[in-house]
């Protein structure tokens, strides 16, 4: 039986409600977070275990954060409900909760239907199939897991994205720009620089590139002159919700592979 949960947005997140215990909060939908995070406020609820643990990630501009895990003994979205989830803990601010990542859906994908403002959650194996199946590599690391897909670009050259629905712009490496037919002191090249909550120093390069790029496993789904955002990161790039948010689509992470309906 699948479950159809209403969202709204954050930006470009999606955002659902989820409760845990009797109280509902709002978390957002995040495919590259890597795992579950919840504010410190939700952390210290009494039916919340410190594990005593951490957990070490590194952001796409490379710097290792690290995190204390807690244990949730019951969280329930629509009719899934997910018992002694571990998740880390961070400072968030007052629009949500938590961050749900691709662990929490560990055999029950979620379909996001940009269209209808929906999620649907239903089991791995009553998943619609009448879409264009698309199979993504996943790396795990404990709680976290990472996937990534092969992608084109306009220049023919495949390389390999994270799938993140927490961004918006198609991020590639600043190597690519070339790639792309620009360069940094391109008129058509707008150029912001800035310091992240962690005092790392960024320069982003933003572009509207000439050609198209598209999953190297489904050339149908081509998008033509993508914005784009440069940025040196530990990845070739990031796909996100300007590319994605196309299609409804199911996000079986842990089964690898991405359904797309046309």
């Amino acid at each position: 039986m699948a479950a159809v949960i209403a969202f709204d947005r954050l930006e470009h997140f999606v955002r659902v409600p989820v409760r845990v215990g009797n109280d509902t909060h709002s978390f957002l939908l995040d495919t590259g977070i890597g795992l579950t995070v919840v504010s410190t406020t939700l952390a210290d609820r009494v039916d919340v275990v410190q594990t005593g643990e951490s957990f070490a990630g590194r952001r796409m501009s490379g710097q290792v954060v690290e995190v204390p895990l807690v244990r949730l003994r019951a969280m329930e979205l629509g009719d899934l409900r997910v018992e002694d989830h571990v998740a880390g803990v961070i400072d968030l601010g007052d629009e949500f909760a938590g961050i749900l990542g691709p662990g929490f859906f560990e055999g029950h994908p979620p379909t996001i239907d940009p269209d209808r403002g929906t999620v649907t959650i239903q089991p791995a194996s009553e998943a619609a199939s009448d879409g264009l199946v698309v199979p993504i590599e996943v790396e795990r690391d404990g709680p976290s897991f990472t996937p990534f897909v092969p992608l084109i670009l306009p220049s023919g050259r495949k390389i390999r994205v994270e799938i993140d629905t927490g961004s918006h712009n198609l991020i590639l490496d600043t190597r690519y720009l070339g790639e792309c037919g620009l360069s940094p002191d391109d008129p058509a090249v707008e150029t912001t620089t800035g310091t992240d909550e962690t005092g790392h120093e960024w320069t982003r390069h933003y572009a509207t590139i000439i050609g198209s790029v598209h999953l190297a496993d489904a050339p149908q789904t081509a998008q033509e002159a993508p914005r784009v955002m440069f940025q040196d990161i530990i990845y070739d790039g990031l796909i996100g919700t300007d590319y994605l948010g196309r299609y409804r689509v199911t996000y079986d992470i842990a089964g690898g592979r991405l359904i797309l309906h046309v």
